[in-house]
């Protein structure tokens, strides 16, 4: 009776799908509700860009704090991988004697800013082409608008869809593995507002739609918990290779 009990827990628990599981489902969702939206209401990112410009001009591109808030999220962004290479290093070639934490938290957030910000955005922005919309007729431009998803041959490099900005912005809460699980949700609602802020930035300033800040987050988010959910269960193995070089 007992091992019957136990082999129908087991059951059941094998067959509930991982948080990780469930994140994946609810981004996965999230990316195709966005997508058809601004693909059937598309001027609703002209619109929204329209509110930002006067005379034609994105006169918030010049205003001092927000230029400051953009400083910050790049340079930011460049501290922060450097940071966790040197993590990393000293993981990985340090004394046993000091330890300097688990080395497959590193390696997350690095690959998180590899695989969302530089491999997803750049890929897409090649392929879709999207001019960003300060080079638009509407804003004093030569280009004409395209609606999220929709190849143009207008842009060729540097294009707008996704924000590789914001893409980086929403892989900064990679960082969220090194708090402990209990003090999670407090730190990210720390974090949330002023990576919104860095994110929503680029539509003040003219370099890109709406749709293409709201992207570029859920691309960045779903690979990021896509990267999550291999590394996890293997995180011991990453580690001893990782550490395999200490004296």
């Amino acid at each position: 009776m007992q091992k019957a009990v136990s082999s129908d827990l087991l059951k059941f628990s094998i067959q509930q799908p991982s948080t990780a599981d469930k994140a994946l489902t609810v981004l996965g969702t999230s990316i195709i509700c966005v997508s058809f939206f601004f693909m059937i209401f598309p001027m609703v990112d002209l619109a929204v860009s329209q509110w930002f410009a006067r005379d034609q001009v994105f006169v918030l591109a010049e205003q001092p704090f927000l230029q400051a808030v953009r400083r910050i999220g790049r340079d930011g962004q460049i501290y922060l991988i450097g940071a966790m290479l040197l993590l990393m290093g000293l993981q990985a070639f340090g004394p046993k004697r000091y330890e300097f934490g688990q080395p497959h938290k590193p390696l997350f957030v690095l690959l998180s800013f590899a695989v969302g910000p530089f491999i997803v955005v750049h890929v897409l922005k090649f392929l879709i082409g999207r001019v960003r919309p300060r080079d638009l007729y509407e804003f004093g431009g030569s280009a004409d608008f395209t609606p999220v998803w929709q190849f143009s041959a207008a842009c060729s490099r540097s294009c707008s869809f996704p924000s590789g900005e914001s893409s980086a912005a929403a892989a900064a809460l990679s960082l969220l593995v090194f708090v402990p699980a209990r003090l999670r949700g407090i730190a990210a609602l720390a974090m949330v507002p002023f990576i919104l802020m860095i994110a929503f930035n680029r539509v003040l300033f003219g370099a890109h739609f709406l749709s293409d800040i709201m992207l570029g987050w859920l691309f960045t988010m779903f690979a990021m918990v896509l990267i999550w959910r291999w590394m996890e269960p293997r995180s011991d193995a990453i580690c001893r290779f990782i550490t395999r070089a200490r004296r």
